[in-house]
């Protein structure tokens, strides 16, 4: 049952959670094509006059890096999750579960790649999408965790409330930065949150009341429902 299993949004969220934080680090790919290009500089210093055209090539990959590929198509795997619902064995939920999750860690390296390498503007509004993405795939997330403890109605709402706590904050987080002003992005995921928030029973604050500090006491308040469940029977042995 998925209740034995630790839900750490924050770990999986990362900077999702905030918005404001500093400049992160490049991925791996990025990583390496950089370095790639300061050796292949340093093998050219002595035979170039001029260093400008070696120095250029980082300079070049990171502009076109700077897009929103990697967003849209998470967006598509999230769109072709809420049109096709996993079957309802618990091995086609854990599957799905797992799918979700790693669109969620997948916008997490995103929004850090986006970070180091976009003008401040243009992170703004990639930030926006990546916030609305995460949020839609929690409250996909959500749906999942509900039906897979089913066996434990408390469970079955606590851990979705978590979820749906982290989505909104997740959104709020960016609404904030930007004064007040939601933006155009959030359209189609504030109601997907609002109306599973509605269903598990979970009121969800104005933005400006939206905190770490909320969500944390939603969480604590999960996790003592969670508590209560009984302890699965283990499995049969073959």
């Amino acid at each position: 049952m998925l209740y034995q299993l630790s839900y750490i949004p924050t770990e999986r969220l990362g900077d999702l959670e905030d918005c404001t934080c500093r400049a992160g680090h490049l991925s791996k790919q990025m990583s390496k094509l950089l370095k790639a290009a300061l050796m292949l500089l340093g093998a050219t210093l002595p035979l170039a006059a001029a260093p400008a055209p070696a120095v250029s090539a980082p300079v070049m990959i990171a502009a076109g890096r700077c897009n929103s590929q990697t967003i849209d198509d998470a967006s598509s795997h999230l769109r072709d999750y809420e049109r096709h619902a996993p079957g309802g064995n618990p091995a086609q939920l854990t599957e799905r579960y797992g799918a979700i999750a790693d669109v969620i860690a997948t916008l997490n390296e995103e929004r850090d790649v986006l970070n180091s390498i976009c003008s401040t503007d243009a992170q703004r509004a990639f930030f926006a999408q990546i916030a609305a993405n995460a949020a839609w795939a929690l409250a996909l997330e959500a749906d999942v965790a509900g039906r897979l403890n089913s066996s434990c109605p408390a469970a079955a709402q606590a851990l979705p409330t978590m979820m749906l706590s982290d989505a909104w904050l997740a959104l709020a987080n960016v609404v904030n930065d930007n004064g007040g002003t939601v933006p155009q992005a959030f359209n189609e995921a504030i109601p997907k949150v609002q109306t599973r928030a509605t269903a598990v029973g979970l009121t969800l604050p104005a933005w400006s009341e939206t905190s770490a500090y909320w969500r944390d006491q939603v969480h604590a308040k999960a996790k003592a429902a969670i508590a209560t469940c009984p302890s699965p029977s283990p499995s049969p042995t073959p």
